[in-house]
């Protein structure tokens, strides 16, 4: 992933946070598509991203059309939420239109012979609000997708100091303690009447890492108890957002 963050700690690689303002000026620079199939068509769909969906994507990265992209695989069949998830990001804005045109003959990205493996398919247009990387780079094929999706019952502005206050200090002190690798929080740029309106994506190191979620959650909140600002944040959370049903990933690899 291509992480920025504001925040300093010893762990990340980090570089100036970018107010939430300055983002909104242009459109945005990632794009979400959630794939479903039947869960009789799940090893194929996964089978065929392997042996050739994936290379499609890192070729449109290497002829410069997406500045990068993750293909990430639910770990379980899971009907209530989505099979596969791509996340592709844009250098700049108008590179969306160079993709548009592969939307009209391979829409989602995916060729004839996987995208009929599919039952349904959503896009979200997303900005990267907040990103951070550890500085020991996590060993691509190993690491654990944690993604957890977010409605918002508060403005933007608002989700914005609220992310700042309480979740950036939080998964910045995950990368401290080794577990997390890299994380970004997206905001859907048209989040009307979609299913959530921001996403957290949390790169673990390897499973053994995001095994220790719950007890690295726990010690880093106590630490953080100490600050008045993110304890205040903490006990509100519940009137700022609600956690929609996560799912556990695999990248794929080309």
């Amino acid at each position: 992933m291509k992480l920025v963050c504001g925040l300093l700690v010893t762990a990340a690689v980090l570089v100036g946070q970018e107010p939430y303002s300055r983002l909104r000026q242009t459109g945005p620079q990632a794009l979400a598509i959630a794939y479903h199939c039947d869960p009789g068509q799940r090893a194929k769909l996964r089978e065929r991203m392997v042996k050739g969906g994936v290379a499609r994507f890192e070729s449109w990265k290497k002829e410069g059309i997406l500045e990068d992209y993750h293909i990430l695989f639910n770990s379980y069949l899971d009907s209530d939420t989505y099979d596969m998830l791509a996340i592709l990001t844009f250098e700049r804005y108008t590179d969306v239109e160079r993709w548009h045109e592969i939307e009209r003959t391979m829409p989602g990205g995916l060729p004839q012979d996987i995208a009929s493996l599919l039952s349904s398919a959503v896009t979200y247009s997303l900005d990267a609000l907040r990103q951070a990387a550890s500085k020991t780079p996590v060993q691509r094929g190993r690491s654990v997708f944690f993604i957890i999706p977010y409605d918002l019952v508060v403005s933007t502005d608002d989700y914005v100091k609220y992310v700042d206050s309480y979740v950036v200090p939080q998964v910045n002190g995950w990368i401290d303690e080794g577990v997390l690798g890299a994380y970004t929080m997206y905001l859907s740029r048209y989040s009307t009447a979609r299913p959530w309106g921001s996403l957290l994506v949390l790169e673990y190191r390897d499973l053994e890492a995001f095994g220790r979620r719950e007890a690295t959650v726990a010690k880093v909140r106590e630490k953080l108890k100490a600050n008045p600002s993110w304890l205040a944040a903490s006990e509100n959370k519940q009137n700022i957002r609600v956690e929609g049903r996560t799912i556990i990933a695999e990248e794929l690899l080309p």
